[in-house]
Parts: structure tokens; sequence; C-alpha cells
């Protein structure tokens, strides 16, 4: 199957530009970004070969990542949630509550997190 190799020849504005310049785009029928990219154009040309720099990803992490993380691995058979119906709370929302609530009472993380955990098996 034949592959186009546009893109070695010049950038997507370069290719605008020589449309625009040859006639065979009006001016009515650039793009909208057209004129942006020309006011501001970006620090470093956007080419198919341009190396980019190595950024290393920094990994995310809330308090209750930790939590919700734990407590999906014990209780895996959770029921099903519909995220149509926003009246009713997923299980591990309202683990998460009792969860917070418990810890507002100075209760240790071990604690806290048992003490949700019944509560939740109770409500069930």
């Amino acid at each position: 199957m034949a592959q186009t190799r546009v893109e070695k020849i010049g950038t997507i504005y370069t290719r605008i530009s020589s449309l625009i310049r040859g006639g065979a785009m009006t001016e009515s029928e650039k793009p909208l970004w057209y004129t942006i990219y020309k006011t501001f154009p970006p620090k470093y040309e956007p080419k198919y070969d341009r190396v980019t720099p190595y950024v290393p990803i920094r990994p995310i992490y809330y308090k209750e990542d930790i939590i919700r993380a734990r407590f999906h691995k014990d209780c895996k058979n959770l029921d099903i949630m519909n995220l149509k119906n926003k009246k009713y709370l997923s299980q591990t929302k309202k683990f998460l509550d009792t969860y917070n609530e418990l810890k507002m009472l100075d209760l240790p993380d071990e604690a806290a997190y048992e003490q949700a955990l019944e509560k939740l098996n109770q409500q069930t």
C-alpha cells in the first residue's frame, strides 16, 4: 500500500503557506490556526525528525489513592456502578467517606481502615 511522505518535506505551516502563495488556497480558506501560528510561532519548529527531550514523569499519588488501592485489593467483588445514576454513591466512595470521618476522630490509619471496612460490610 502506498503511503505519503509529505510530513518529511515540510511542516503543515510551510505547506499551507506554499498553497496560499501558489494560489491553490485562498485567504478565506486558510485554517483558523494559521494566523495564530504566524503571530506566535513555536520556539522549536515541529518537524518529524526532531528529538524530543527526556523529561521524567513524576508519579503523582494522593493520600486517598493508597487507601483506595488497598480497598480494591481487599474487596474484589464490588457492585457494578451505574454512572448515569448520580444519586447513588459507589462502594468505594462510601468507604472513603467513612474512612475520612474516622480519620477526623484521630484514629490511626490501620484502625480507621478496619472500622470503615466493617461499617461498609454491615451496610451491604
